[in-house]
């Protein structure tokens, strides 16, 4: 046989195993292209995530073609380079096995493990109360069926704060404050039962689809119950007024030691600061009598705001720690998100996972991340808190695709803490000026 008849390569059999090889290298090529190119630039980053957690949308249909255009050139090349060597045909194997090793090779061991428990321990009652708060839960039908009463007119001065607009607005809108107020009397007497518990607590487990609180009825109430006390307070009702106030202000505080969520924690912050605003407003409008006035500085004792600061931090980290460490990234971006991703999508995550997501890394940056945050957070040095954040930031963006995922997911899931452990902190210090104002004769 002519040598210029034989096939590149050898016999067919051998061309047909060399070419089904380069094909492989070609496409795990293009996948490590795509990876660093992803790693190294915040716009392909931001793209891609938006993809995984939203619409695909045509943006795909470009990254295909994108990937196929590679995928050619490369074989292209390695054809023309490779195709008559096995030993270079092995020795690209060996670098691509070396650099998954690499991109797999996790810490050891994560530095700060931590259970739900440790941070919302589970006390005598604590089932009960969590119980009854969760029958206005988001999944439950009274939390669904929930409509929160509207207003004829816009109504936007819900802040006792701002005293003249908040009076102003007290008086323009007292029919519909009342009506609203008959209208939500079973919820009324949820939360009076709600308040009953000396703490409330949380045994939402660490997943993200776990039960929550419906924030429209506590919004609803809360609003509605500072309304009405407000009005007792100007008819010159200071006694009712503060009556009607401390079931908002107890279940606004009995929420947050417990909490599970940073969300739930912060919703027990607002109505909190709502009702110290509120008693404040009553004390300026009303006559209050001693025995009043030391139902409510019993009802304000307690809580120390380093503490409640450092639970903000302590909380987030938890909940993610628990739910995400030992997860894969497509089990991740399936219920965080991607619900409406074709299973094969996250499939195909779950399969990559190792080199795309190291739980143990990522764990163990953001855990350094969030223990120095609580510390700083109960020192109240809160304008170190965004020098931190941006500190991490500059690091963690670095051009890597080291741990890709893992990094995104981190950069993702943090939310801005300056503006909630400032209000944190602001509430302590309104709590403690009511308090001392009550203290006087």
């Amino acid at each position: 046989m002519k040598t210029s008849d034989t096939p590149v390569g050898g016999p067919p059999k051998w061309w047909a195993l060399r070419l089904a090889l380069l094909a492989l290298q070609s496409a795990v090529v293009t996948f490590l292209v795509f990876l660093c190119l992803i790693g190294t630039t915040h716009t392909f980053q931001d793209q891609v995530f938006q993809m995984l957690t939203g619409d695909l949308g045509v943006k795909v249909a470009y990254y295909a073609l994108g990937a196929g255009l590679v995928f050619a050139a490369v074989l292209y090349l390695s054809w023309r380079l490779l195709s008559r060597s096995w030993p270079r045909i092995t020795g690209v194997f060996l670098a691509l096995a070396a650099i998954f090793v690499y991109l797999a090779h996790d810490d050891g061991a994560f530095r700060h493990p931590v259970t739900m428990e440790e941070i919302s321990p589970v006390f005598p009652g604590a089932a009960a109360s969590d119980a009854v708060l969760m029958r206005y839960g988001k999944n439950h039908p009274l939390g669904q069926s929930f409509k929160q009463p509207g207003f004829k007119d816009p109504y936007p001065w819900l802040n006792p704060e701002q005293t003249d607009k908040w009076r102003a607005s007290l008086t323009a809108h007292r029919s519909e404050f009342e009506q609203h107020w008959a209208a939500i009397a079973s919820e009324r007497s949820w939360w009076a039962e709600l308040n009953a518990f000396d703490r409330i607590g949380d045994l939402m487990p660490a997943s993200p689809d776990g039960e929550i609180i419906t924030f429209q009825v506590m919004r609803t109430l809360s609003q509605h119950g500072a309304a009405i006390a407000s009005l007792q307070a100007l008819d010159g009702h200071g006694d009712e007024a503060i009556d009607t106030l401390l079931p908002v202000l107890g279940v606004g505080r009995k929420i947050q030691p417990y909490s599970r969520t940073l969300v739930r924690n912060m919703i027990g912050i607002v109505i909190e600061r709502m009702a110290i605003n509120t008693a404040n407003f009553i004390l300026d409008n009303a006559s209050v009598s001693a025995g009043a006035r030391a139902r409510l500085a019993a009802a304000l004792q307690g809580g120390e705001p380093g503490v409640s600061a450092r639970h903000l931090f302590a909380i987030e980290y938890a909940l993610h720690y628990n739910w995400m460490s030992q997860s894969r990234i497509g089990d991740i971006l399936q219920r965080s998100g991607a619900n409406g991703k074709p299973r094969r999508l996250t499939a195909a995550l779950d399969c990559l996972s190792p080199v795309l997501y190291n739980p143990r890394l990522t764990f163990n940056q953001m855990g350094d991340l969030y223990t120095g945050w609580e510390e700083l957070a109960a020192q109240r040095k809160l304008d170190q808190l965004d020098a931190r954040w941006a500190s991490f930031y500059r690091e963690e963006t670095r051009p890597s695709p080291k741990n890709l995922l893992g990094r995104l997911l981190l950069l993702e899931e943090i939310p801005a803490y300056s503006k909630v452990t400032e209000n944190c902190w602001k509430t302590a210090d309104l709590r403690a000026a009511l308090l001392a104002r009550l203290a006087k004769p």
